[in-house]
């Protein structure tokens, strides 16, 4: 498709990405099967966005757009490569982290993600509702063991979402399946993507009992963002974006942070941290701070 019926068509779709966003943070009151049907029903909402607004220059604008200096790409086999996000990363190392995300089908699974990590992956994504896999599997086990090893920082798809055919068991990534890989890895940096998405309070009960988890803004409102901040202090949080979904998400989400120091929730010194100053310590100084264990949380 030409450029300009690209840019065309982003600028037609704008309106209703806006709406989804307005939308978005309110489907959680919904009861739990009006939810589920919503959830349902909305599935294809990001489809438009995706096809006009996706690719690595849809990215390098939007980072560009947003004064983003730096973003983790994460692949998700089969329709994004790791070796097509390591690449891409290679071709601009100041700008672009990669992580991979290892397939339920994939052979040797922990020599798989070392041979990554030798290419430069940073962190694995591990999207158990999308695998359908329990995770007592064998594979996650080599994984984390491997993950252990290299030093990598695990991303963890958390909340329950219900998108058909895309999501093999949209229960499996509540985040309080996932205890027993902190108690088991203390020494793994976890990332809770999305902050267990409709149920936030849990994915930072969890941050607040284990040192090595930190959560990611993506998805949550401007509130949210200051509970975070307010339960954990802002060093645990992250800002996420889960581009390119709905388009916009970059602007969306710093607009959210934004807002919480507007608001008074965060201060600008946290914003900051929040925006890049985390990210940083956690990719490249490999030295998050240790927290003691405040509460015990039981599954």
């Amino acid at each position: 498709m030409p450029e300009r019926w690209r840019a065309s068509a982003r600028e037609w779709i704008r309106p209703f990405v806006n709406s989804m966003h307005s939308l978005q943070p309110l489907v959680r009151v919904l009861p739990g099967q009006a939810r589920t049907h919503f959830e349902r029903l909305s599935s294809l909402a990001p489809v438009p966005s995706l096809l006009v607004e996706s690719g690595p220059a849809d990215l390098k604008a939007a980072m560009e757009s947003a004064g983003i200096d730096r973003a983790v790409l994460i692949a998700h086999p089969p329709v994004i490569d790791n070796d097509f996000i390591l690449e891409l990363c290679q071709e601009r190392p100041d700008a672009l982290i990669p992580a991979v995300n290892i397939s339920p089908g994939a052979s040797r699974p922990g020599i798989r993600l070392a041979r990554y990590a030798k290419k430069g992956a940073r962190a694995l994504k591990i999207h158990a509702s999308a695998d359908g896999e329990p995770l007592t599997s064998p594979r996650y086990a080599a994984l984390l063991k491997e993950a252990d090893k290299e030093g990598l920082i695990v991303i963890l798809h958390t909340g329950c979402l219900h998108i058909p055919f895309l999501y093999k068991d949209a229960h499996l990534s509540e985040a309080r399946n996932f205890i027993p890989w902190f108690r088991k890895y203390p020494g793994i940096r976890f990332i809770l993507a999305h902050m267990n998405y409709h149920d936030p309070q849990v994915a930072l009960d969890l941050a607040e009992s284990y040192a090595g988890v930190f959560v990611d803004t993506s998805w949550q409102p401007t509130e949210m963002i200051g509970e975070a901040v307010r339960r954990l202090g802002p060093e645990k949080v992250l800002f996420g974006s889960d581009w390119p979904l709905m388009g916009n998400n970059i602007a969306v989400g710093l607009r959210r942070i934004q807002s919480s120091v507007e608001g008074g929730l965060i201060t600008e010194e946290d914003a900051a941290l929040i925006r890049g100053g985390n990210a940083q310590r956690l990719f490249f100084e490999q030295s998050p701070p240790v927290q003691p264990v405040t509460r015990s949380f039981e599954s």
